[in-house]
């Protein structure tokens, strides 16, 4: 199992298993993070559950469908679904044990911050993977 909480713990979450990790590098991603990108595991709905806090978190729509979690407390970013995936996108960040994967690909690429540069081998994408982008 997979542990998981907010900076201030009123948010807390179990994982059973991590599908993968990603790195966002849209401009919204990066302002909601306040860094060069954010990373996030993406798990099966079946395999996360809240233990607390689930009701301690506002949402703000970033972009249409795509709705954003932040604790009410600390105002860290909290696990959430947007509509168009299927699976719960959590903030790498709030991970207290290993997720056992390690980050496969960078998306939005083509918003990386100008002061950025990655120095990887992940594949990169310039938008949406494809196949997870929004449905219209």
């Amino acid at each position: 199992m997979i542990r998981g909480s907010c900076l201030c713990g009123a948010v807390r979450f179990e994982i059973d298993k991590v599908r993968a990790l990603t790195h966002c590098h849209c401009a919204n991603c990066r302002k909601l993070a306040g860094a060069a990108f954010a990373t996030y595991a993406h798990v099966d709905a079946d395999k996360f559950r809240f233990v607390a806090g689930e009701d301690a978190t506002v949402a703000y729509e970033s972009s249409p469908g795509s709705f954003r979690h932040r604790c009410k407390t600390c105002g860290c970013p909290t696990p959430g679904k947007a509509s168009y995936l299927p699976t719960i996108s959590v903030p790498a960040g709030l991970l207290d044990d290993d997720p056992q994967v390690r980050p496969r690909l960078h998306v939005f690429t083509s918003s990386c911050a100008p002061w950025w540069t990655i120095r990887d081998d992940l594949p990169q994408h310039e938008k949406w993977v494809p196949g997870y982008e929004p449905k219209s």
